[in-house]
């Protein structure tokens, strides 16, 4: 999906489309030291990051939701949520270049985007309403690290390649969980996985 194409889809208003254009230049700029993304996805970068992120929006139909974001990376999915306006939510890293890269791109825009730089396992107290990540950790993974964040109606968005099946089976053997499965409507054959109701076996 071109970049007029995600504008009209996802109906972005000209400031949510400046801050998303002010993000990429900045992350084209940033990548080419600190390796925040890999360079095969910057030339269709409206497609491969900024769709693939907003289409997590059809799963979230409040605005004012509570999301984390596990190992937002360099702030995909969560920073463009943020920019669409689920601003209640917290985007999660250990490694400090791709969290102060965000913190600075926040900075430079006046806005808040609530970050911190830990390692998931060491939060532990806060829950939401939704769990987001992307290419993080295999499925087992994230529902062990989704049990600290957790309350009883908390749903999982998982932005997912094409081992996605395979995932689920070794998930299965580990948790007992509701699942749906879409195609992603970014390119690079992947999936959006939407978990409820997991629980430890």
């Amino acid at each position: 999906m071109d970049k007029l194409s995600v504008i009209n889809n996802y109906n972005l208003n000209q400031k949510q489309t400046d801050l998303i254009n002010k993000f990429l230049k900045k992350l084209i700029k940033s990548n080419q030291t600190h390796n925040l993304v890999g360079v095969s996805t910057i030339a269709n970068a409206w497609d491969r990051h900024v769709n693939d992120s907003l289409q997590l929006a059809e799963f979230i139909p409040k605005k004012k939701s509570s999301i984390v974001d596990l190992g937002t990376g360099a702030g995909f999915p969560g920073v463009i949520l943020y920019i669409f306006g689920y601003t209640n939510i917290l985007l999660i890293d250990s490694k400090s270049k791709k969290i102060n890269f965000i913190r600075d791109f926040a900075n430079d825009n006046n806005i808040f985007i609530k970050t911190i730089c830990t390692r998931v396992e060491k939060l532990k107290s806060q829950k939401f309403d939704y769990i987001t990540c992307r290419a993080f950790a295999p499925l087992v993974k994230l529902l062990n690290y989704s049990l600290f964040f957790s309350k009883k109606n908390t749903s999982l968005l998982f932005l997912k390649g094409r081992n996605v099946k395979k995932e689920i089976i070794d998930a299965k053997l580990c948790f007992d969980f509701n699942y749906k499965i879409y195609e992603s409507k970014s390119e690079g054959g992947g999936f959006v996985l939407c978990i409820n109701n997991f629980k430890k076996l």
